[in-house]
């Protein structure tokens, strides 16, 4: 069995990375950029689109705190890595683009594994037509997948979570909770296709992605635009197996996007988007905090807080 010690930095690298992220470098040209150097230098070389702002953002996934190599397959342990960052390419409004993977692992870790790994993150790439342009690896004492992504937005158009203005309607994409039991926290799609698929309609004031619970976004959301959001608990969609509106509002990694738009445009929003509903599941205010209403429509206590790392205990 071929281990990361056995193998070393230079053959881990030339005989597993490399070749499984080269011919998708070569081969995912995203719209408008010019890969001109990728895989193989110190840095590489690309030149966005005319007419494009960047969008830049990094996520690490950790072992033990994302995931465990003994209950998730390594290839989704790979997909999950990338498609957690380009989330949030997708909360932005964007389009991901290129991205620079960095590993950490036990010298003991068995080579297959890597690959696995790898193949996975050719895999995310290959489906959203981007780059894998470089990476660094390094002995760690638990598995760590670091990632880096470029995006691009059509100039000044990037949603921002401080857009939501008084008046707005609230939507959120798929459904909420059960994602770790289901496996969906690995094996979700972002949903690249779905927020643009609702800017080629309308304007999005305001829009964020669900890594950490419904709960969370809410806050963020509020806090970020000063207003007040009312949600409707009846109407927040939950996934097959949620044992409840509190396990969605709170568990996180769905990676669906939570998004604000005008009341008075509310109705262009399409209901689906390919397989994935849409649903309304309230509105903004002027004031602060996030207000719940029950099934009668009393006010309620907002249920939880969300997840948040150093404060809750770990994902398994």
């Amino acid at each position: 069995m071929a281990t990361v010690a056995s193998l070393g930095e230079t053959d881990l690298i030339r005989r597993v990375i490399a070749p499984l992220l080269k011919a998708g470098a070569s081969s995912n040209k995203p719209a408008g950029w010019k890969l001109r150097q990728g895989i193989g230098d110190d840095a590489a070389v690309l030149s966005p689109p005319a007419g494009r702002d960047l969008l830049f953002a990094s996520d690490m996934l950790v072992e033990g705190v994302h995931f465990r190599r003994n209950v998730l397959p390594a290839k989704w342990i790979g997909w999950k890595a990338l498609a957690r960052n380009i989330s949030d390419i997708a909360a932005m409004g964007g389009r991901p683009a290129a991205a620079v993977v960095s590993l950490g692992a036990p010298g003991g870790t068995d080579a297959r594994l890597i690959r696995g790994i790898y193949q996975g993150l050719a895999s995310c790439a290959r489906y959203f037509r981007m780059a894998i342009v470089g990476g660094d690896t390094t002995k760690a004492a638990a598995i760590v997948v670091d990632v880096s992504i470029l995006g691009d937005v059509a100039s000044g158009k990037a949603v921002l979570r401080s857009g939501v203005r008084p008046g707005d309607a609230l939507f959120v994409t798929g459904s909420l909770g059960n994602s770790y039991a289901s496996g969906r926290h690995a094996r979700f799609v972002p949903r690249v296709a779905e927020a643009q698929a609702v800017l080629r309609r309308l304007p999005i004031h305001g829009m964020i992605d669900l890594s950490d619970g419904l709960a969370s976004g809410l806050r963020l959301l509020s806090q970020a635009s000063r207003v007040r959001l009312s949600v409707d608990l009846a109407a927040v969609p939950l996934a097959r197996g949620a044992r409840s509106v509190e396990q969605a509002m709170n568990e996180g990694e769905d990676f669906e996007l939570l998004f604000a738009v005008s009341g008075r445009l509310a109705g262009r929003v399409p209901r689906m988007i390919g397989r994935v509903p849409i649903m309304r599941i309230g509105q903004a205010a002027r004031g602060q905090g996030v207000r719940c209403l029950d099934d009668r429509g009393k006010a309620v206590p907002l249920p939880g807080r969300g997840f948040e790392h150093f404060s809750a205990r770990e994902r398994s």
